[in-house]
């Protein structure tokens, strides 16, 4: 019940633009519900104006990129897409891309984003994309060098194809990144989130991430902390540099770690004195609370306990 509660009063929030900030930041172990809280979003929402880019949407394989022609080329936005990436079957498990209902790829698509495609890509890293025609079929170029694309390079690509497709066909809305840092290196981890936002203005995200890098380079931006059953919201300005940003992750990262009762109540403490500043304060939390006052308590956490009933 508390895992269920805390899954729909999230889903309430973004939905009903409760956070500070336009776009978010999500955190949290692979047990803590973040597949849960995105699909929540999606059911809810419908997907006219949401679309989701799971973590296995990552591949760009230059044997299937096409010369599309005619009717065929005339891009329109399918809901399907997203319908059938969240399916069991599909979720985080498969490279999908249902366009109007029939499976197919995403590559097929290229030419028609190649120009903003090969800009994007010497925005980012600084290199010269070319696709070009061999005798049987295409092939890459880096720099005027024929090249196989590192699964870095294909995660990138295969981003900016996504975002220039809703760019070009649902104009605005929400995106949702699952896993947004999968396949890059940390410096380059660090940075695409910023560079979709400033790419992307007429969009708002959601991202999940295991980057600290990522949230140190970030500005404007809501945090969740999901993390047994409970959230903790947060605000990426609160964070400048790396080493903050790895407090926050040791403390739902722990891996089989024992955690001594103190830690415990720190982390709790924390959390209650989150959600005071963020403004969305409850009974069950006032309850708490008053149950952790009766507790024997250190110096600090008396403290902390002063600064949420004052705040």
């Amino acid at each position: 019940m508390c895992y269920q509660s805390t899954i729909n009063e999230l889903t309430d929030m973004i939905q009903g633009n409760a956070l500070p900030h336009k776009n978010t930041i999500i955190i949290g172990n692979n047990s803590s519900g973040k597949s849960e809280l995105l699909k929540r979003l999606f059911i809810k929402s419908g997907f006219l104006s949401w679309y989701l880019i799971d973590s296995v949407n990552r591949y760009f394989s230059v044997a299937q990129v096409f010369q599309m022609s005619g009717e065929a080329a005339r891009l329109q936005f399918s809901e399907k897409i997203t319908e059938q990436r969240l399916r069991e079957d599909n979720y985080n498990l498969k490279d999908t891309f249902y366009y109007m209902g029939v499976p197919t790829s995403i590559e097929n698509f290229y030419f028609e984003f190649a120009q903003e495609i090969q800009r994007l890509m010497d925005q980012f890293l600084n290199v010269k994309l070319e696709v070009r025609q061999a005798e049987t079929g295409y092939k890459i170029y880096l720099d005027g060098v024929e090249s196989t694309l590192s699964s870095g390079y294909q995660a990138l690509i295969r981003i900016f194809m996504e975002m220039e497709y809703v760019s070009r066909t649902m104009k605005s809305g929400c995106i949702v990144i699952d896993e947004i840092d999968e396949f890059l290196f940390a410096h380059n981890s660090g940075r695409i989130f910023e560079f979709l936002r400033k790419e992307y203005k007429e969009f708002s995200f959601i991202v999940s991430t295991h980057s600290a890098d990522l949230i140190a380079n970030s500005s404007s931006a809501n945090i969740i902390l999901l993390s047994d059953g409970v959230y903790e919201l947060l605000d990426v300005e609160d964070f400048n540099s790396v080493s903050q940003v790895y407090n926050i992750f040791s403390s739902i990262f722990q891996g089989s770690r024992d955690v001594n009762e103190k830690e415990r109540l720190d982390a709790h403490l924390r959390r209650l004195l989150n959600n005071k500043v963020a403004g969305i304060w409850n009974e069950e939390n006032q309850k708490e609370l008053m149950k952790i006052k009766n507790m024997e308590l250190t110096k600090v956490q008396k403290v902390l306990v002063r600064q949420i009933e004052e705040w």
